[in-house]
């Protein structure tokens, strides 16, 4: 469904956590420091996966989605 699973479910944890236990400011600001900082690190790594194994990455990154899945 997605090419970074951890990634998404620690998404999932922190919103899930932090909706009973936080101002919805603060998890708002955790929200944009969490995408962003994770947009980072997809790029990044991705940048190694892309240099290891070319083609085949891209091909299979056109299929599935980095971090939000497009069907449920």
């Amino acid at each position: 469904m997605v090419r970074n699973p951890i990634y998404l479910g620690m998404f999932g944890l922190m919103v899930a956590t932090g909706l009973p236990y936080t101002t919805w400011w603060a998890l708002l600001a955790a929200v944009i420091i969490f995408l962003s900082g994770n947009r980072i690190r997809i790029r990044s790594e991705e940048k190694l996966l892309r240099e290891t194994f070319g083609v085949q990455f891209d091909e299979y990154a056109s299929r599935v989605p980095a971090f939000f899945p497009r069907h449920l």
